[in-house]
């Protein structure tokens, strides 16, 4: 049974020239006992329609063992290669038996998803979501960091840059590596080192061949970062509570020390004795 699937999408856009391989199958050989590892080899055998911007097409079909070519199908000369020399045989009869044949079909098969891939795949775009945020810096208590999350976005060529101002900057750009979401989209993250200054503005700038427009996403310091807050606010209002607990301790001292007072001035007088 063939299986037919597109192994890797992003191909179709950074490398338009790598074949999209149609997974036919692989065997697994074993020389011996089936759960000794070190006996296993692989054999693969490869179908595929190689695609270009350009509307052009050629077929691929590739046989592997172990990692390592060892036949091929020529398309344009209609027979089959032989790259290491045990397999020439078995090349050569290939060719005679079934060079033709093969070529009609993949012609038929190529030629007739070429409009699928132009239409569903190479025409595709998604548009990022930016998200601008600062992150706590590791390396300086100085310094801090903004991170521009950059997701969802298809095909993968993105353009992120920072701005602080409205000026570019050139240094203290963290760039961090093309993550595939396995859905078809992508994501990035792009890290800025900065001085925090209160009133700096920065500006995460994205380019993406699925937006009409470039988008920004400002983040502007404040002389308070947003983070300090609630910790601001609980040292307020503990030091409320403080000060209420100092006024009503001071408060009751001063009224037993009135009332202590007031005990001594008009308590019950000793009468002297009378004389007899």
């Amino acid at each position: 049974m063939d299986l037919y699937r597109v192994s890797d999408p992003r191909s179709l856009w950074m490398w338009i020239r790598i074949p999209i391989p149609l997974l036919v199958g692989t065997f697994i050989l074993l020389n011996g006992e089936r759960d000794s590892g070190a006996d296993a080899h692989s054999y693969s055998h490869v179908q595929g329609c190689e695609f270009n911007s350009s509307g052009s097409w050629t077929y691929i079909e590739q046989y592997i063992y172990d990692q390592q070519l060892i036949v091929y199908f020529d398309f344009n000369h209609k027979k089959y290669i032989a790259v290491k020399d045990w397999a020439k045989s078995n090349a050569d009869r290939w060719t005679k038996e079934s060079g033709e044949a093969l070529y009609q079909q993949a012609f038929g098969f190529c030629q007739n998803n070429i409009g699928i891939m132009e239409s569903e795949v190479l025409s595709r775009k998604v548009e990022p979501t930016v998200t601008n945020r600062p992150k706590a810096s590791p390396h300086s208590a100085q310094s801090a960091l903004l991170s521009c999350h950059v997701t969802g976005f298809y095909p993968p060529e993105i353009d992120v840059t920072w701005l602080k101002n409205g000026a570019p900057i050139p240094d203290g750009v963290i760039n961090t590596v093309l993550l595939s979401d396995g859905d078809w989209t992508y994501q990035v993250e792009d890290l800025l080192q900065y001085q925090p200054v209160s009133g700096d503005k920065y500006t995460c700038h994205v380019e993406h061949s699925s937006l009409r427009w470039p988008r920004s996403v400002d983040w502007e310091v404040r002389s308070i970062p947003e983070s300090a807050h609630p910790k601001i606010a609980v040292g307020a209002l503990f030091f409320v509570i403080g000060l209420i607990i100092l006024l009503a301790g001071v408060i009751m001292r001063l009224k037993n020390a009135k009332a202590i007072l007031d005990s001594s001035n008009h308590g019950p007088r000793l009468m002297s004795t009378a004389a007899s």
